[in-house]
């Protein structure tokens, strides 16, 4: 269940394609230059912030997730995350 992963990848469709890549060490974010027909790496060592206060996802697919994702999601809207703050 996610223990043997080696690398993880999505990409995002919008005004511009970015795809975002990890192989086990670091997450990079390449965003798609029409010109050149490449991805160019755009966001190099994508972290999520510390102090964020807003999370976005689809919550349609959570019935559909593991039982303890679904706890981490849980306690992230009930403020029991790490920081206890909502």
């Amino acid at each position: 269940p996610g223990t043997n992963l080696v690398a993880a990848a999505y990409c995002l469709y919008s005004s511009s394609t970015f795809l975002v890549l990890t192989l086990g060490a670091g997450t990079y974010g390449f965003t798609l230059d029409n010109n050149l027909g490449e991805f160019v790496l755009s966001h190099p060592n994508m972290k999520i912030p510390e102090t964020s206060s807003i999370m976005s996802f689809n919550e349609a697919n959570t019935p559909a997730w593991d039982k303890p994702l679904q706890e981490v999601l849980a306690g992230w809207k009930a403020g029991t995350g790490r920081s206890g703050k909502k």
